[in-house]
């Protein structure tokens, strides 16, 4: 096994560096001692054994980071893609599943009075759908001057109600739908998003990107 001893500020050679039979990297401080990257100070959660692990600046994991214990946020947690949350729970083998799922909707130009359907079902079956926001991320050239957004085969405009084309133009389903939700809502089946304009796109595309927010409680 190789080893690299680092001494302590008293000289005692206590702290090191090692290659285990596994050829994996192992970092062990002495006892009560903790193992720090960067100038952090005293630790806001009280680190105090040899094998935690406390990093002042920004830490970026390129694959899967896997947490066994608890996962404890002091401020928010940011995502460039679909963020999802899973909890078991042991004793009655079932699953809490929290997701957010997003797309970028065109509807094209001689397109939207009769509905351009989302690509993916974005309701989910024996999901409770908590909201959807959104927002207009290219207008229209010309024509369309108000959406609707809501479920296909069903109630069109339950997210959005007639919202303004302009770029950057905000959606937040509880304020800008029909009103017929007035908060979550149960989902029994797979269902694609229609969103509708009052006139036919002209001159160029229009895009909305939205999010929408759900939860679903099944059997692992």
């Amino acid at each position: 096994m190789r080893r690299i001893i680092v001494p302590d500020q008293d000289g005692v050679d206590s702290s090191r560096i090692q290659v285990n039979a596994a050829g994996d990297w192992q970092v062990l401080p002495p006892a009560d001692q903790i193992t720090q990257i960067g100038d952090a100070g005293v630790t806001a959660w009280g680190l105090i054994n040899n094998d935690d692990l406390l990093v002042s600046g920004k830490l970026e994991v390129g694959g899967h980071s896997y947490v066994t214990g608890q996962f404890w946020v002091n401020e928010d947690i940011g995502c460039k893609s679909n963020l999802t949350f899973y909890a078991n729970h042991d004793a009655y083998d079932d699953k809490l599943f929290n997701a957010s799922f997003t797309e970028e909707v065109t509807i094209p130009v001689g397109q939207g009075m009769a509905g351009v359907l989302s690509a993916n079902s974005l309701c989910r079956d024996d999901s409770i759908v908590l909201g959807l926001v959104g927002k207009v991320t290219q207008a229209p050239g010309g024509g369309a001057t108000a959406l609707d957004i809501g479920r296909n085969g069903g109630n069109t405009d339950e997210f959005a109600d007639g919202i303004a084309v302009a770029v950057d133009t905000p959606i937040i389903s509880i304020a800008d739908g029909d009103g017929a939700l007035t908060g979550p809502f149960y989902c029994t089946a797979d269902a694609k998003l229609v969103f509708t304009t009052d006139a036919n796109v002209t001159g160029t595309d229009m895009k909305v990107l939205v999010t929408i927010f759900y939860m679903k409680l099944y059997a692992a």
